[in-house]
């Protein structure tokens, strides 16, 4: 990336709207080029595209002059793209890496971006984007992504099999043992109970991988999660910890968390299953919860955004006689070599199911002669020392100007949540797209206290029509919601000038308490 300064000197012309100052040759260049081009001001405003970009993109020219180069990319990514250009614009060259752009029927491109920065002799900053389509370079975009999906998948894959040969390899010793007849009934009794424990093993390796390579919708429910461990244990401390003692130290007044019970089911039978394999009969699983603040979070993992965190610990302890007199028991040793293995895949499945949830896993065995698991959980209210009380739905200031935009393409949203705020005393006006929003918050904005924008809408995403509200109306007061579960989407939105968010899925009492929150900030 570069700047290139324009020479004036060629003939002036427009070609397929570019300024006259960019001269003849390369008003050519521009027609003629078998890359996609597309010019882009300081703004963030397309001003020109060729035909090969606008047949990578899959829009027509007169579809994309004029409109935002946001259009182009995902919702979640839209976001930082604003940011991005600007930086981009006034000289930090790394700021538009990594962007995903999205075709106009709505699946992503696999296409190589180049940015330059292009100054004219009058002052003027333009950003010139070349978009190779490696998806033709490669024969067909498709084809590359699912030889990308085998090989990463190939290194867990061995893994699996390497424990399922491990497992066979047990249940054949078990069986020869069956077959001697001299056999007592203990040393029976211990190779069925061998044969048993591996083949629980083995059908649990085929759970994890299922689990892995399916695709769940998720259902979000709002739940504390001390109450949450309590029942999990009490249904299932049998099976799942037998022989282990098991202590429930739970922080009572604890906010919330959005979880998928029951994914969080199976993240939990995987850490209790891993803690009682690894200390053995007679230890001890000690669990607490604890509120925790985002810095602390994000001293451990760099992308957390959140700003509070529900904090679930599970210690899992050996039995003292196995501790005794030994300064490095074996058992305490498996649990390092345990934490230390990166693809343990019921582990895996824990990360994942904690990704989906915008939390983190993290595994300890170097605080003593213990596992320890500590998952961490985006607070719903921020509850707790150090943390304000979130302010209360129930009693809905009343300001001067009661008209909310609400701005969703779910016709359920804008019901459910358009009569929850008309019902506290508010005039909705709705919108079901981008471009209608923008039209009619032009057309009313002396009275549009707020607007309340989902990110991803047809026509126009929201982004671009927040930012183009944003413009029309500097001060604008908006909320914008979100059902992407980017753990960074939140902080990126609220930088660029939004006054809340909400992550979907939420309840309406979330909502209201945001619209409160926000009406409590206005002069």
């Amino acid at each position: 990336m570069s700047d290139r300064p324009v020479s004036t000197a060629l003939s002036p012309i427009a070609t397929a709207g570019l300024p006259v100052e960019f001269g003849g040759l390369f008003a050519d260049f521009w027609a003629q080029a078998p890359l996609g081009l597309c010019l882009t001001d300081a703004k963030g405003v397309i001003v020109a595209v060729n035909a090969a970009f606008c047949e990578t993109v899959g829009y027509a020219a007169e579809e994309l002059v004029g409109s935002s180069l946001t259009r182009l990319l995902t919702a979640e990514a839209s976001v930082r793209g604003s940011a991005a250009h600007q930086a981009f614009i006034k000289g930090d060259d790394s700021a538009p890496a990594g962007a995903l752009y999205m075709h106009k029927s709505g699946r992503s491109l696999f296409v190589h971006a180049t940015d330059t920065r292009v100054n004219l002799p009058g002052g003027q900053i333009f950003r010139l984007t070349t978009l190779v389509d490696l998806g033709l370079q490669i024969q067909g975009a498709g084809q590359l992504r699912q030889h990308q999906r085998a090989e990463n998948f190939a290194a867990l894959a061995s893994d699996i099999g390497n424990d399922f040969n491990n497992l066979l390899s047990i249940i054949l010793g078990y069986t020869a043992f069956l077959q001697d007849g001299s056999l007592d009934p203990p040393r029976l009794n211990t190779a069925v109970n061998g044969i048993e424990h591996a083949v629980r093993r083995a059908a649990n390796l085929i759970r994890q991988t299922l689990h892995l390579s399916r695709r769940d919708e998720l259902a979000f429910q709002r739940i504390e999660v001390g109450s949450f461990v309590r029942e999990f244990y009490r249904m299932g401390a049998e099976t799942l910890t037998p022989g282990m003692d098991v202590v429930l130290d739970l922080e009572e007044g604890l906010p919330a968390v959005l979880l998928d019970p029951q994914h969080f089911h199976h993240a939990l039978a995987n850490l209790g299953q891993k803690a009682r394999d690894l200390t053995g009969p007679g230890g001890r699983i000690l669990f607490t919860t604890r509120w925790t603040s985002g810095e602390e979070v994000r001293a451990r993992f760099a992308d957390a955004r959140e700003p509070s965190y529900v904090m679930l610990t599970l210690c899992a302890e050996p039995s003292k006689s196995v501790l005794a007199n030994e300064e490095n028991p074996a058992v305490w040793a498996a649990a390092v070599r345990f934490a230390e293995k990166r693809r343990d895949l019921a582990i895996l499945v824990v990360h994942s199911i904690m990704a989906s949830h915008r939390g983190y896993l993290e595994v300890d065995a170097m605080s003593g002669p213990a596992l320890i698991f500590r998952l961490y959980l985006p607070a719903l209210l921020e509850l707790g020392k150090g943390v304000e009380t979130a302010v209360s739905a129930e009693v809905l200031p009343a300001p001067a100007l009661r008209t909310v935009l609400l701005v969703d393409d779910e016709e359920s949203m804008l019901h459910s949540l358009g009569s929850a705020l008309e019902r506290k005393g508010f005039q909705i006006i709705k919108a079901r797209d981008g471009i209608e929003a923008v039209d009619f918050f032009k057309a009313n904005a002396a009275r549009i206290a707020l607007v309340l924008i989902d990110l991803g809408l047809p026509r126009m995403s929201g982004w671009e029509a927040f930012v183009k509200i944003k413009e029309h109306t500097p001060s604008v007061s908006a909320i914008v919601m979100s059902g992407h579960l980017e753990a960074n989407l939140k902080n990126e939105i609220l930088k660029a000038g939004a006054k809340g968010y909400l992550q979907k899925p939420f309840a309406m009492t979330e909502a209201l308490a945001e619209v409160n929150r926000v009406f409590s900030t206005m002069g």
